[in-house]
């Protein structure tokens, strides 16, 4: 129970990848701050069409194109915004996993089997046995007692 939250952070192989890559939260700031910079130049390109300043032909060329450009920094934004707060909920998780085995772990040693079980049926909500993986959900969520959709979840390989 002790490596519980190890288990979990190591488990999401993508987001522990995610936790060593520097500045993820940065990336994200300067693509908002690109994409600010990307619909200011579309405001200006309209000002210069309503003025009269470029054609109709190469306006809408450069809109579509000023366009391309915003929706695929919204798409980076959101992939990556996204990535950062899973890497967020697997630290709570992990974080919460380790509170709970320091606190349970040293008391369990001693425990007899009918003890044990008891604090197994408290913390555990369910386990999913497939032809391949075991999956455990806690009734532990990162914030606390209770379950939820947020309850924390370990997928072992079946061995």
């Amino acid at each position: 129970m002790a490596k519980s939250g190890d288990v979990v952070v190591s488990r999401h192989s993508a987001l522990a990848a995610l936790a060593h890559k520097p500045g993820t939260e940065e990336i994200v700031e300067t693509l908002k701050a690109q994409r600010a910079k990307l619909q200011h130049a579309l405001e200006r390109l309209i000002d210069s069409f309503t003025q009269g300043l470029i054609e109709k032909d190469q306006f809408t060329s450069r809109m579509t194109r000023t366009k391309n450009r915003i929706a695929d920094l919204d798409s980076k934004i959101k992939d990556d915004a996204g990535d950062v707060d899973r890497l967020e909920h697997l630290r709570v998780t992990a974080k919460r996993l380790r509170d709970i085995a320091a606190a349970v772990g040293p008391h369990l040693a001693n425990a007899d089997w009918h003890r044990r079980r008891d604090v197994v049926r408290t913390l555990v909500q369910f386990i999913e046995i497939g032809p391949e993986v075991i999956k455990v959900v806690f009734r532990v969520t990162p914030g606390g007692i209770g379950s939820g959709p947020e309850s924390i979840a370990v997928t072992l390989p079946r061995v």
